[in-house]
């Protein structure tokens, strides 16, 4: 038996056992306010060697397990807490990776009851569960508030990563009063023409020139202060004076806006939803569904009220779908061979198979090719595949109890743009 087969079985019985484990009803998650910190006084980690693993001498076995199992978001920030404190003390001790990573924890730790309060609100507005809305949110900013990032042209900003254009799709659902509270346009459009995600690139310009020694994540709606049209009009595709008027209301409006918690939890569950609703197929949407009387089983502050299991198949492929497009459906109607809508009942762990195995490399365009039910055929970069697949395993990582292991990335090379291993490349991409 070839090696890639006999990897191909031991991974599909690897998913079953796991699946035979998991009561998806009831999967080993934190309840929402455990995701964050409680504000715990923290260890003296201000002499262990390794800020990241080590443990002061004087913790017993016993508190360490106690940090380890029920403190954890706590030991978390107190760590991350104390490698912005080594860096300040000595400039130069962390990488920037670090240091960025380290400044999102501690700045994600901050306002936990506005934030608990949006994913409430935007969970039961849009019916997404809590626990999927929080770890895709987690995935993109570990909460943070993240200023406007390039991102290859996104520009997205804040704790939900939004791109003006998806801001524009739901702040054109709020009334006109609401719209014109945050400044934004009475009509604009959403469309590429009117709105193209680098369209905040004039603004950003500005803004980063004002940042002195600041880094970009770290910037605020207080760096895009008294920016006029003038300034940035000239870097905007062309178009009718009136057209213009409106993109600078808008750019000018998601840029003082994007950070703003509340608004950002609500755009980003709304965003999801569009995506669970329009591509998600009907079939997966219905399962995972609590019957008549049945709810998460969990008592957390507050009740859980979705119809659909925490980490409900059909709302992770939506946040898959956002991070690498609506096709991830065509991937996993190919990898299980769907004939007429005839789905399985799918878990997580069988999406991220699906996402990381399906389709057939082919050599001469060096990408993975699939059809749809319809035969219809697709394309898709291994590296995106890699990426998403990848990106879902974190989501569910994010809001699962500390000490405990619900689903993992299947890459085994790592994520390389431009490079397929030779164990994906021997993949038939079906299961």
């Amino acid at each position: 038996m070839n090696k890639q087969l006999i990897f191909s079985i031991f991974m599909v019985l690897g998913s079953f056992q796991a699946m035979a484990d998991i009561d998806w009803k009831n999967p080993p998650v934190m309840c929402p306010e455990d995701v964050f910190p409680k504000g715990l006084k923290c260890l003296d980690f201000s002499k262990v060697t390794n800020v990241l693993t080590d443990f002061p001498d004087s913790t017993t076995a016993d508190e360490i397990k106690d940090w380890k199992a029920n403190k954890a978001a706590d030991l978390r920030l107190c760590r991350h807490q104390e490698i912005l404190k080594r860096e300040a003390s000595k400039p130069g001790t962390y990488g920037p990776a670090q240091i960025e990573n380290s400044w999102m924890i501690v700045n994600g730790s901050l306002n936990v009851k506005e934030k608990l309060e949006a994913v409430n609100e935007a969970s039961s507005k849009y019916e997404i569960p809590p626990h999927v809305l929080l770890g895709a949110m987690r995935q993109e900013s570990l909460l943070s508030s993240l200023g406007v990032s390039p991102d290859g042209g996104n520009y997205s900003c804040g704790i939900s990563q939004l791109n003006i254009r998806e801001w524009c799709g739901s702040i054109n659902k709020l009334s006109d009063a609401e719209k014109a509270q945050y400044g934004w346009p009475e009509s604009i459009e959403c469309e590429d023409e009117t709105l193209p995600t680098d369209i905040v690139k004039p603004f950003y310009d500005i803004a980063v020139s004002r940042l002195g020694n600041r880094p970009s994540y770290q910037m605020t709606s207080a760096d895009f202060a008294g920016i006029t049209k003038d300034q940035v009009v000239k870097g905007f595709p062309k178009a009718s004076r009136s057209i213009q008027a409106k993109r600078f209301q808008a750019v000018a409006s998601f840029v003082n806006n994007c950070q703003n918690i509340r608004l950002a939890t609500l755009f980003k569950a709304r965003t999801l939803r569009g995506l669970f609703l329009n591509f998600v197929p009907k079939e997966i949407r219905q399962q995972n569904l609590y019957s008549e009387g049945e709810t998460f089983a969990k008592t957390c502050a507050s009740a859980y009220t979705n119809k659909a299991y925490p980490l409900h198949t059909g709302w992770i492929l939506a946040v898959a779908m956002y991070n690498a497009g609506p096709v991830q459906s065509k991937l996993l109607d190919h990898y299980f061979q769907i004939k007429d809508n005839q789905y399985p009942t799918l878990s997580p762990l069988d999406l991220i198979e699906a996402l990381h195995w399906g389709g057939k490399y082919s050599s001469s365009t060096n990408s993975l090719e699939f059809q749809d039910q319809s035969g219809k055929a697709f394309t898709q970069k291994w590296f995106k595949s890699c990426i998403v697949q990848r990106h879902v395993a974190r989501v569910i990582q994010h809001v699962t109890l500390p000490v405990e292991s619900i689903a993992k990335s299947l890459e085994r090379e790592g994520c390389k743009q431009d490079t397929v291993p030779e164990y994906r490349k021997a993949s038939s991409g079906i299961k």
